[in-house]
């Protein structure tokens, strides 16, 4: 009866023994995965600083097409204004300069 007794004890004592082990593996997974988050969430904000500046770049890259787009668009008119004079004044010419 006493070995009976020894050997649940020493059965429950390595049972014990087991469980603490696992635990302290989960604990080591559950470090692990602390680490990887906390890199993962550096990434994400790395992500999200370049995104804002992305956003920012087109913003301005628009902006830019805009103004030379109207810079284009008052060239022309520009052209256009000096290509009427210089008609007006052909016609101007060839009627009164003979």
């Amino acid at each position: 009866m006493q070995d009976m007794q020894q050997e649940y004890a020493q059965s429950r004592a390595m049972s014990m023994q087991d469980i603490e082990k696992s635990i302290g593996d989960l604990a080591g997974v559950f470090a692990k995965l602390g680490e990887m988050v906390s890199l993962q969430a550096e990434q994400i904000e790395r992500i999200d600083s370049n995104m804002d500046e992305s956003l920012h770049h087109v913003d301005q890259g628009h902006s830019q097409l805009v103004k030379y787009y109207q810079t284009l668009t008052s060239n022309r008119a520009m052209m256009a204004k000096i290509f009427f004079v210089l008609l007006i004044s052909m016609v101007f010419l060839i009627i009164f300069g003979t």
